[in-house]
């Protein structure tokens, strides 16, 4: 091979490894079709949201995407921080094991929504946040995917609105 073609492929290369490493989000425009996808599963992030692939293989349910209404850093372990004031967090899982798949009415909702006032106090395993969510669980194309919405307190009207949208733009591949 020669130098020429060489350095064309390590640019490629690079992207490759960025896309497939822990935390890489794929994004569009910025404020524009920015996207976060994973393993067949995409949201399409909200303007000024961010988003990270944040895998947790050896839990189930299998954490995938994490979004933020600000910026979010893992802690250690992997380990999720409870969202600071007037912002959300919102974490995708994926339910993998038959014991412990959600059970009820696992419809998807032609929209989803949020019951604000009614938060529930999850277990903080595999790196989830120690505080109060709400949780709603979907089967869809034979997959069990869930939303875990963390808020921090007085979230505005715009950033409870701007929640329901990523979570209705879910997208499950075939």
């Amino acid at each position: 091979m020669t130098a020429a073609p060489a350095r064309l492929l390590l640019p490629i290369m690079v992207a490759v490894v960025a896309l497939l490493a822990p935390g890489a989000v794929a994004e569009g425009t910025p404020g524009k079709g920015r996207t976060a996808s994973t393993a067949g599963v995409s949201l399409q992030l909200p303007a000024g949201w961010q988003a990270r692939i944040s895998k947790t293989p050896a839990c189930d349910p299998e954490r995938l995407i994490v979004a933020s209404s600000t910026a979010t850093h893992l802690g250690p372990n992997g380990r999720l921080p409870s969202p600071p004031a007037g912002s959300v967090l919102v974490v995708l899982l994926e339910d993998r094991y038959r014991q412990d798949r959600p059970v009820g009415d696992l419809r998807r909702p032609h929209h989803f929504s949020v019951s604000w006032n009614d938060l529930a106090q999850i277990k903080p395993s595999c790196g989830l946040p120690a505080s109060p969510a709400y949780m709603h669980h979907v089967k869809t194309h034979g997959r069990y995917l869930g939303f875990i919405v963390y808020p921090g307190s007085a979230v505005a009207a715009t950033t409870r609105e701007a929640t329901v949208t990523l979570m209705d733009s879910l997208h499950v591949n075939p």
